[in-house]
């Protein structure tokens, strides 16, 4: 048998050496190839040239040695821009981003001149080390460069600021580019909308257009997302329509969703429910998107029935749907539900996150299982300090006043620090068993023990616990020196004390600031009239309900759901036969 003869680098004549080994490097495929050519150009005394040691380690960067190619560019003795962004460029495209600074740091110290090439890749490793001090000296030889506002730097600066959390910073440098670029307006759009600025994202649109900017898949799906936000309706079914005019929307899902997802912030279920059926391959994300906007917009029965047709389609769940459906199910008050899910989790060995291991003790706790809520909770390899204030809120719903205190004691013990949502939880769980004392100590706890500031929740809480305690005139008197205006929450729970205590005239005065606020809802005219009623002032109670039917104001109907054979019954004070049967089981 013949052996194949191995490939090697031909001689080299001492003719013309440089010549010769120039048109090799487009021959070499392989790493021993590479080595042979290198020690061509060590015996001809070519690898300290500039040109040839920068050519050498590009062929090992190309191949994925670098280390070898690090060595060649050692042996160069005076580097120009091309040697020194050849390694810069290695470095980053295999993510050695410390390599990367290390080098560049190297560069300037030896008086290299910066560029646009090497300058972004520098900027790319700041990012994907998460150094924002170092990003901002980079910054600053960009402007020395006069690069700031180059094609290339000003995207990848406006991404880093962007992505480290500096919206102002991405903003200067925004403004100081005259001639921006799809890119440059996209970065911006990109970031407005990573920080919830959705009104900037609409005052920004209109200089998109002026300026020549052309609407992509992307760029739309971001403008439909901010509509979602900001709950307009109007901008959003505008934008749906430019989609399918465009034919944007046939394949691409990620924008499918986007829609769907603003249909459903915006209470348009029915919009998202036609639009969803249209698509024929539905993913996850997709069916996720679907059950969360119904459990949180007021359709906890839909959601509950796209579950089950998820299931039927055999579409794996993920942590999102599985959140979703345990929000539906305690908005429910369905336990039956709650328990087929988590059975539905422990059959499949699903991996539990945080946020669902709270999402499960949310639901049992609200579907009056508090034991099982406090299992799951004891359950969880980890909490962070949301899984303890909901766990804290659910012994307060059930008036386990004692245990909430003890278990707040315990998550400070463990050194979770409370936030502001866990105060709320404390003083939720004293006012529902009338602790005027304690709700007052935590209340002030908060800010002298662990530096929060009191939200209008928290004053809303006391209130709501003085009110009931009947200590009206101390409640009144601690909204008259609240550092900031009340806002409805608080007039709203002193109002509700008015009517326990019988307080008329004050009921009066506070339903009148309270409409001012609200002046579209029906519930301080409610209340005000119940109030009457009770005092047997029935020419103002006529007086309310008129002056509800001039406001075309109509009270919401309340509803409440049991579990009957394992099948959800939902009834409202407008059935006449006392329930319905959903049909959902």
């Amino acid at each position: 048998m013949f052996q194949a003869a191995r490939k090697s680098v031909p001689a080299i004549s001492t003719l013309n050496p440089t010549k010769e080994l120039s048109s090799l490097f487009n021959l070499i495929k392989s790493a021993a190839l590479v080595k042979q050519l290198h020690g061509q150009l060590t015996v001809n005394g070519l690898h300290r040239s500039v040109s040839f040691g920068s050519k050498i380690a590009d062929a090992y960067i190309e191949l994925g040695f670098l280390e070898n190619a690090s060595k060649a560019f050692n042996q160069i003795p005076f580097k120009n821009s091309r040697s020194w962004n050849t390694m810069i460029a290695g470095y980053s495209k295999d993510y050695c981003f410390s390599d990367v600074l290390q080098l560049y740091k190297r560069m300037r110290s030896e008086s290299s001149p910066v560029d646009s090439f090497n300058l972004v890749f520098v900027i790319k490793a700041c990012l994907g080390l998460s150094l924002s001090r170092e990003g901002k000296s980079v910054h600053s030889e960009a402007i020395k460069s006069g690069l700031d506002t180059d094609d290339y730097v000003a995207p990848a600066l406006l991404n880093m600021y962007v992505e480290l959390g500096t919206l102002e910073e991405a903003q200067k440098v925004f403004s100081k580019i005259s001639e921006r670029n799809s890119v440059i307006w996209g970065a911006m759009m990109r970031g407005f909308l990573k920080f919830s600025k959705e009104s900037e994202v609409f005052e920004l649109f209109p200089q998109m257009i002026n300026n020549g900017f052309q609407l992509d898949p992307f760029s739309v799906e971001g403008l439909v997302r901010a509509c979602g936000n900001l709950c307009s309706a109007k901008d959003g079914m505008a934008l749906h329509g430019f989609c399918i005019k465009q034919s944007f929307i046939d394949s691409n899902y990620c924008l499918q969703t986007s829609i769907i997802d603003m249909y459903t912030k915006c209470g348009l279920l029915d919009y998202a429910l036609k639009l969803f059926k249209e698509i024929s391959d539905k993913d996850v994300v997709l069916w996720s998107t679907m059950i969360a906007g119904f459990a949180k917009n007021g359709g906890p029965l839909h959601a509950i029935s796209l579950f089950r047709d998820m299931l039927e389609n055999a579409v794996v769940l993920n942590v999102i749907t599985i959140s979703s459906v345990l929000l539906a199910s305690s908005h429910l008050g369905s336990l039956q539900q709650g328990k087929t899910v988590h059975g539905y989790v422990i059959r499949n060995w699903f991996e539990l996150d945080v946020v669902t291991y709270t999402a499960f003790i949310d639901m049992y706790a609200k579907c009056g299982s508090i034991g099982m809520a406090y299992k799951v909770f004891d359950w969880m390899p980890e909490r962070n300090v949301y899984s303890w204030s909901v766990m804290i809120n659910g012994f307060g719903l059930h008036g386990l006043y004692s245990e909430a205190l003890t278990l707040f004691s315990q998550m400070v013990s463990e050194n979770c620090k409370p936030n502001s949502v866990t105060f709320v939880s404390v003083l939720s769980a004293c006012s529902h068993s009338g602790k005027v004392e304690e709700g007052w100590h935590y209340f002030e706890s908060m800010s002298r023990d662990f530096g929060i500031d009191p939200t209008e929740e928290h004053y809303a809480c006391i209130v709501d616990l003085l009110g009931r305690a009947g200590k009206i005139d101390e409640a009144k008197l601690l909204i008259d020196n609240m550092p900031t205006k009340p806002g409805a929450s608080i007039w709203g729970a002193l109002l509700s004390a008015c009517r326990i205590h019988k307080r008329v005239e004050l009921a009066e005065a506070v339903a009148e600031r309270l409409l001012v606020r609200e002046p579209d809802q029906p519930g301080a005219f409610i209340l005000l009239s119940n109030i009457y009623a009770d005092a047997g002032m029935w020419e103002k109670v006529q007086k309310m309900r008129l002056m509800m039917t001039e406001e075309t104001l109509k009270k919401t109907v309340g509803f409440s759901s049991i579990e009957v054979e394992k099948k959800i019954h939902v009834f409202s004070a407008n059935d006449r036969l006392g329930c319905r049967n959903t049909g959902i089981d």
